[in-house]
């Protein structure tokens, strides 16, 4: 037996059946033998960077911790951003990186890996002998697992094709490594919260992701102080059917949720990551108390200044806050006519939308989105000026991990390989993906990969022929945003041409036409959006 073979061996004891990757001469045997003799699905991208940020859709996707493959080198720098965009979001992925000999210096695919990955994934696991292979993979496991985040799993690819000695220690069997239990609701933690919502006369409950599994109690410390709720977009969805949820609280916030959130005196925010888009830059609830309960300390005003951080677990803190406060009416704040606005909102109310022969305002195109996409879908935004549409207008339910943002390092080019591995990582449900012409010319390749895999992946291309951010940010400082701009290009009969069926839209009756033939999702198809180019989303 090989080096690599034991090294199959110790990736499958851990549970692994699905490997995102690129071959080379550092892992083209180990992907062989996991494939041949252990049955594991290959998915091959056409770019390393791409196959990470897959192994990234298909954990945010499912939770599981997935595994990566690049080779040496060159198949290590090129995941750079991907790593990057794991470790910000603390992605558990393990990247199985192959590496030149340590005595070959001169090889000319050499250069220093572990600073490379210690300064973009955060973690490396080096193998250095036969003999430590299962070990060293079970760490890499635990690592990821534990402390969340990508971890680079490095070796060589001359000690890959050494023969194995009898006494190696055979693979150990995948071990769950548990995080110690939540920290309790602290009783003067618990005490101070429910003076503070006594005291409030327009408070606000506000949901975060962290708070998913704690919707219930957080709901009923809503309605037990008269609070109205809120969400982050990563939760939104979460209270969908209460009569006082405001709906998504950020920059992407609606008129109604925009002008009663700007009248809080207290924002009470469970699990929610607060930043500058969800204060909206001090916009939103800027005359607000912002009291802040993460299981986390170090998120605790990590991002945005916090009034009142507090240490604790989403549901523990709102049920022992529920259990010391009185039931409290504020028939001014949760009013009978503040929920009739709730119920009458139309996120596309008064629009108007721009005319031209051969663009859709992107606006009116998201409303038939609206009316055409099944509810039960992945979604999936990219980044850039055209994630502003869906991201407002939208209602992408963010429960059970349906919606999947990858923007933490503001990296364009993300939105189809996390779309493809989400879908291989959730078969159960289409993934619907909305990414811009210029990100998606940045990684065309994978609409390779999606036409190989199959996946029902619906990928909306929002084209206004520019780097959209870009010309917005250009214009107003009166510089010629001719350089962001770009001629236009037939992408649905790129599409066609790398194996997936696409239509292109111009108007709100070609959307119809092509949500007809798409729908519903059952493989991989494009639609190629024109979109008309003065449209503007400022919040994006």
């Amino acid at each position: 037996m090989k080096v690599y073979q034991l090294l199959a061996d110790a990736l499958v004891a851990q549970g692994v059946d699905t490997v995102f990757g690129l071959l080379g001469d550092a892992n083209m045997f180990l992907v062989s033998d996991l494939v041949a003799r252990h049955g594991v699905r290959f998915v091959a991208a056409r770019n390393e960077n791409a196959a990470v940020m897959m192994a990234d859709g298909y954990a945010r996707a499912t939770g599981r911790c997935p595994v990566a493959t690049v080779t040496q080198g060159p198949g290590l720098a090129v995941a750079g951003a991907a790593l990057t965009i794991a470790r910000q979001a603390r992605t558990p992925l393990v990247l199985v990186a192959g590496d030149t000999p340590p005595g070959d210096p001169g090889h000319v695919q050499s250069f220093p890996q572990q600073p490379f990955a210690l300064a973009t994934a955060g973690e490396m696991v080096p193998v250095v002998a036969a003999a430590n292979v299962a070990r060293d993979v079970a760490t890499a496991f635990r690592l990821a697992r534990s402390a969340g985040g990508p971890v680079v799993l490095n070796v060589p690819i001359d000690l890959q094709d050494q023969d194995v000695a009898d006494d190696v220690p055979a693979p150990v069997a995948v071990a769950v490594t548990r995080r110690p239990g939540p920290p309790a609701a602290h009783p003067d933690d618990v005490a101070m919260l429910a003076a503070l919502l006594q005291k409030a006369e327009r408070p606000v409950v506000l949901a975060g992701r962290g708070a998913e599994a704690a919707a219930t109690a957080v709901r009923e410390l809503a309605d037990r102080s008269g609070a109205v709720l809120a969400t982050t977009l990563m939760a939104g969805g979460l209270f969908a059917d209460h009569p006082y949820c405001l709906g998504v609280a950020g920059g992407l916030a609606r008129p109604l949720t925009r002008r009663v959130l700007g009248e809080a005196d207290l924002v009470l925010a469970f699990g929610a990551g607060l930043n500058r888009w969800t204060a909206d830059h001090g916009r939103l609830f800027g005359q607000a108390t912002v009291v802040c309960v993460d299981i986390d300390p170090a998120a605790l005003g990590d991002r945005w200044p916090v009034d009142v951080p507090v240490v604790g677990d989403a549901e523990m803190v709102a049920s022992a806050v529920s259990a010391a406060l009185p039931v409290i009416s504020r028939p001014q704040w949760r009013s009978a006519e503040l929920a009739r606005e709730v119920a009458a909102a139309d996120a596309f109310a008064g629009l108007e939308p721009l005319q031209a022969a051969d663009r859709i305002d992107p606006r009116a195109f998201i409303r038939v989105c609206a009316r055409r996409l099944p509810p039960q879908r992945t979604t999936v935004v990219g980044v850039g000026h055209f994630g502003g549409w869906p991201n407002l207008l939208l209602d992408s339910p963010a429960t059970d991990r349906a919606l999947i943002a990858p923007w933490e390092f503001g990296s364009i080019g993300v939105g189809l390989p996390f779309a493809v591995g989400a879908a291989v990582g959730r078969p159960d449900r289409p993934v619907v993906a909305f990414e811009g012409d210029g990100s998606l010319l940045t990684g065309l390749g994978e609409l390779d990969t999606l036409a190989r895999t199959g996946a029902a992946v619906l990928l909306i291309v929002l084209d206004d022929s520019a780097y959209g951010a870009e010309v917005r940010k250009l214009r107003p400082r009166g510089v010629d945003p001719a350089l962001a701009r770009f001629p236009d290009r037939d992408l649905a009969a790129v599409a066609r041409a790398l194996g997936v069926p696409a239509w292109t839209v111009t108007d709100e009756a070609s959307a119809d036409a092509a949500f007809d033939a798409v729908l519903p999702v059952t493989g991989p198809a494009l639609l190629h959006v024109r979109v008309h180019p003065d449209a503007v989303q400022e919040h994006f």
